[in-house]
C-alpha cells in the first residue's frame, strides 16, 4: 500500500455525516471541528477506521449524549480525535479491547468483538498509532497519530480527499 496526503477535513466530515441518522435516531448529537490538517495515510483505509470508530461511539452513548470528531496537532503529527460521552470503560478493560473476538460488555450480543481488532491491525498497516483514554461512566477518547504532511511534500503528490 502506498500512503497518499489526505485532507483530513474532507474525510471527518464524511465519515460524521455518515453517522447521522443512526447517531439522530438515539438521539445523540455528533459535531465535527474544521481542519485544513494533511497527513500521510489511506484515505479509504482509515475511513474505515473512523466509520468503526465513529459506530461505537454511537452504540456506547446513551440517548442526550454527543460525540465530537476533530484533530490536534502533536509535534510532527495531527491527532485525530472521536470523544463521546458513552458508558466509558475501565483501565483493564483498554487493552483487551483490541483482542479479536472480545466483547466487553457480554450481555450485549450485537457484532462479533471484531472492530476494534481490525482497527488495530489497520492502524499497523497505516503506520499510525491508536491511543484510547477513558473513564467509566464518563465517555471516551480514542485518537489516531499520524503523520503531518509539510507543505512543501504537498507540491508532489496529489491529495487524496474523498472516501468511496
Amino acid at each position: 500500500m502506498k500512503l497518499t496526503p489526505v485532507l483530513v477535513g474532507p474525510l471527518l466530515q464524511r465519515v460524521a455525516s455518515e453517522s447521522q441518522v443512526a447517531a439522530l435516531i438515539k438521539g445523540i448529537s455528533v459535531r465535527t471541528v474544521a481542519t485544513s490538517a494533511t497527513i500521510e495515510s489511506d484515505a479509504l483505509l482509515l475511513g474505515a477506521v473512523l466509520r468503526n470508530l465513529l459506530g461505537n461511539a454511537v452504540k456506547y452513548t446513551e440517548p442526550g449524549g454527543a460525540i465530537l470528531v476533530g484533530c490536534r496537532h502533536i509535534g510532527q503529527g495531527i491527532r485525530i480525535d472521536v470523544y463521546d460521552t458513552g458508558v466509558g470503560l475501565t483501565a483493564d478493560q483498554i487493552p483487551r479491547m483490541f483482542e479479536a473476538f472480545t466483547r466487553l460488555n457480554p450481555s450485549r450480543h450485537d457484532g462479533l468483538g471484531i472492530g476494534l481488532f481490525i482497527v488495530r491491525q489497520a492502524i499497523g498497516i497505516l503506520g499510525h498509532s491508536i491511543d484510547v483514554a477513558s473513564t467509566p461512566g464518563g465517555g471516551s477518547r480514542f485518537s489516531i497519530l499520524a503523520r503531518q504532511v509539510q507543505r512543501s511534500e504537498l507540491d508532489a503528490a496529489p491529495l487524496a480527499i474523498e472516501v468511496a
